[in-house]
């Protein structure tokens, strides 16, 4: 579906356009290879709740061009988010990294832990938000 998306913006967005995408599991390679314009396409991979998470990937492809990463940094900027540069990769960065929290949150859980309690030591470690919130 996304890369429908991507082939129809391709037909409607100016040139030199940045097409951008925030996903975390969906091949930005294969997004942009859905357009005529590779080099203008990048991920830009918030975290929820995005008005809180202070990271931003900023997503690069083999194809995109050094002006994209420079327009994707300097909008991560302008939004006070913490840019981290990433290639494509399973889960970027930051969903590799959480991907162990998670593990190990939910053998806690099975021990009996409550989700409060192991989001609360998580936010007291200095996590923005517990890994289990809303569970």
């Amino acid at each position: 579906m996304k890369a429908k998306i991507f082939r129809a913006l391709d037909e409607v967005a100016k040139p030199g356009a940045v097409l951008a995408t925030n996903t975390s599991t969906l091949d930005i390679t294969e997004l942009a290879a859905a357009t005529r314009r590779p080099e203008d396409v990048v991920g830009l991979h918030f975290f929820s709740p995005a008005n809180v998470m202070p990271l931003l990937e900023v997503v690069r492809t083999d194809s995109t061009a050094p002006a994209v990463i420079k327009t994707a940094l300097d909008l991560a900027k302008s939004l006070r988010k913490t840019a981290v540069l990433a290639r494509v990769c399973y889960g970027f960065v930051g969903n590799r990294m959480m991907e162990g929290y998670a593990r190990e949150a939910e053998r806690m859980t099975l021990e009996g832990a409550t989700p409060r309690q192991v989001d609360g030591a998580l936010e007291a470690w200095g996590m923005a938000m517990g890994i289990l919130r809303g569970v």
